[in-house]
């Protein structure tokens, strides 16, 4: 799916122009965003997860910008955007988010995020229910404890800059994770990811993410969230891989009990990325789930 992105573009500093949308740059708290943007209608703001990019939604941007003006951000610390010594906190980067939309005028978007991004996404409708129209949670984090080895192990000292040295291929690891059906882990998306997370300061910004948030024995409970559900009054979507082995599937149906009013959509044979490795049901599912 990546092959013809990379056969008429290539992956370099001008890769973004292979991407849906208009490729642009905006300052948001003193940190140069990279966006796409593409299409008019209700806006639609998504939000990758972590160590990724807008890369990840290459397949989404075109058939929700048919009936929506939608933005997709790198996320400070990664992709194209600027990757400064921050704190990378969750206040923060909700802070940063909202900065985000105000700085481009996006006035009560809907909301989908990945992984990280969605828990970004979560934290930010609970902080700023009256910005936030409605919530699409994709294998999102601060829905539960588990999470992969990987993470936990990085968020050790010493023991997490060695696993993200550039003598470890991290992102093949993390990615070859993340699909259920291999066919997906192409060489032109490995190039892409590892070409932005190995700019300066990514791997910093990734460590302090982790670092916020997980701990040994995984998500910290401060930041487990999905009783919390129940407070939100905006509709509210969950979707999921089934054999994710990064965050389980199992968070989506623990949130699903904890708030009645919450749908849950569980794809099947599909790990971490189902935005990526069901593309078109998950577009589907989401324009069903905007136009409601």
């Amino acid at each position: 799916m990546f092959v013809f992105v990379a056969a008429q573009f290539g992956y370099n500093s001008d890769a973004m122009t292979a991407l849906p949308g208009e490729s642009r740059y905006v300052t948001v708290g003193g940190v140069n965003t990279h966006y796409l943007v593409s299409g008019h209608g209700s806006p639609v703001v998504l939000i990758h997860g972590l160590g990724e990019s807008v890369v990840t939604w290459r397949d989404n941007i075109g058939p929700l910008s048919q009936r929506h003006q939608v933005f997709a951000l790198d996320l400070p610390g990664h992709g194209d955007s600027e990757k400064p010594d921050l704190s990378y906190d969750p206040d923060s980067m909700v802070y940063y988010l909202r900065g985000f939309l105000e700085s481009l005028g996006i006035e009560r978007p809907a909301l989908i995020g990945h992984s990280m991004g969605g828990g970004l996404a979560l934290m930010t409708a609970l902080a700023h229910p009256d910005i936030v129209s409605r919530l699409l949670l994709v294998g999102s984090a601060s829905l539960g404890r588990e999470v992969d080895w990987g993470l936990r192990l990085a968020s050790v000292k010493v023991l997490g800059e060695l696993m993200t040295s550039r003598f470890v291929d991290n992102t093949g690891i993390m990615l070859r994770k993340a699909f259920s059906d291999q066919r997906f882990v192409t060489q032109e998306l490995l190039t892409e990811l590892k070409r932005t997370n190995r700019l300066p300061g990514a791997r910093r910004a990734a460590l302090k993410v982790i670092r916020n948030t997980v701990s040994i024995l995984g998500v910290k409970s401060e930041f487990i969230l999905y009783k919390r559900l129940a407070e939100l009054e905006m509709p509210v979507l969950i979707a999921w891989g089934a054999e994710d082995r990064i965050l389980p599937a199992k968070h989506a149906h623990r949130a699903g009990r904890a708030d009645p009013r919450t749908d849950v959509h569980v794809f099947g044979s599909c790990g971490h990325l189902p935005h990526m490795e069901r593309s078109e049901e998950f577009n589907a599912l989401t324009l069903d789930f905007l136009s409601r």
